[in-house]
């Protein structure tokens, strides 16, 4: 039997997709195509993106409405599959058997500084809710899909456009935490000294080795080499007894979540930590760990039992970055992590700009004015395909 978890027709029929129901009159339209798609739009002169979920007459004052298809074998009055946090609820659609999630009004997703959302604990009740949705699915109230219910409800948060990280992989900066997914890379460098004095008269060289991230046949996070470890020079291989440490990833288990901890607006200058990765198949024990692992930022992984927990640290002069995989005019490349439109798209080439995106396993194409400077400050996503 096919999947009813998510209402997404794969065959881009807008009534089959838009399973958000909101009965109220549209503000003026910017976008004038009904067909489903991500789309720009601008609230109060600042711009949001909106999934292809939440139609073009979406009150910018209301809640959005989403649906997510219930587990015929789940109990119609559970408590797991009922909740309640803030502006977030998880409740039973009246018209049917299935569940409506609520999330907070576009217009609560507007910051300064193009940081999700002004209100001040909106976001907390994002993640508490987030961390309740979990316990909703390991309970068993969704029916069965390829997208998690979590995953799900972030791509359809409104952002602007330099936060549509934070709806791919629950990035923000304030967090320093990226949810790895398929189509992204790490890369790993490790600088050699010949002191303990680090400067340009004592540098060594330096090494390099990439992995990709990928998936199991059970939907697990695991990672595969996409080259061997580089030196340069390579002379640098006679003598390193570092770098190899580096391919300590190949040793971690799969795990349905894999996280990047980075250490840089946290840790102080004499911590010698870089990064950390961490896994683990219950997506709440991943952030209590989390919250452990920051509070004690110069502890290894293995000062604290985590037995269901996979964890790698980065210590030493080394940095752990995150690469993206998208097409550009269907030529595959990977570009750095933040890199926007303007960072790859010629300036002369954006009237003639097509974007494509993921969501819920489809690609739709994201809709903007063709005046609008905007576009070029929307952050890429693993899979975004450009063409001009």
């Amino acid at each position: 039997m096919p999947s009813r978890f998510i209402r997404i027709a794969s065959r881009l029929l807008p009534l089959a997709l838009l399973c958000v129901f909101i009965a109220a009159c549209p503000p003026r339209k910017q976008i004038t195509s009904n067909a489903p798609a991500f789309r720009l739009q601008l609230i109060n002169s600042r711009p949001l993106l909106f999934s292809p979920a939440i139609p073009a007459q979406q009150p910018f004052g209301q809640p959005i409405l989403l649906k997510l298809a219930a587990n015929n074998e789940s109990p119609p009055t559970s408590l797991a599959c009922s909740i309640s946090r803030g502006m977030f609820r998880l409740e039973r659609d009246p018209g049917d058997s299935d569940f409506q999630v609520v999330i907070a009004p576009p217009n609560k997703w507007l910051g300064p500084n193009f940081l999700v959302s002004d209100e001040t604990d909106a976001l907390e009740q994002l993640y508490i809710f987030l961390g309740y949705i979990d316990e909703a699915d390991r309970a068993g109230c969704f029916a069965p899909s390829q997208i998690h219910a979590r995953d799900y409800i972030l791509q359809n948060v409104p952002t602007p456009p330099a936060a549509s990280l934070f709806n791919a992989y629950g990035y923000r900066i304030e967090r320093s935490g990226v949810d790895l997914k398929p189509n992204l890379r790490l890369k790993i460098e490790r600088a050699y000294f010949s002191s303990p004095e680090k400067s340009d008269k004592n540098y060594l060289g330096v090494s390099s080795v990439f992995f990709d991230v990928t998936t199991d046949s059970q939907g697990s996070v695991r990672f595969q080499q996409a080259q061997p470890l580089q030196y340069s020079p390579a002379s640098l291989a006679q003598s390193d007894h570092e770098g190899s440490r580096d391919l300590g990833i190949l040793a971690l288990k799969p795990q349905k979540y894999y996280r990047v901890l980075f250490y840089t607006h946290q840790v102080p200058t004499d911590r010698n930590f870089s990064a950390a990765l961490i896994g683990a198949d219950d997506s709440s024990r991943l952030d209590q760990f989390e919250q452990n692992i920051r509070a004690d930022a110069g502890a290894p992984c293995s000062s604290s039992p985590h037995d269901d927990i996979q964890c790698l640290e980065f210590r030493g002069f080394v940095t752990l970055s995150v690469q993206i995989r998208i097409e550009l005019n269907g030529q595959p490349k990977f570009v750095d992590w933040g890199t926007q439109v303007r960072n790859i798209v010629p300036g002369k080439s954006r009237k003639s700009l097509k974007i494509q995106r993921l969501f819920a396993n489809s690609y739709f194409p994201v809709n903007f004015n063709r005046t609008d400077p905007n576009i070029l400050g929307l952050a890429v996503v693993g899979g975004d395909r450009l063409t001009w």
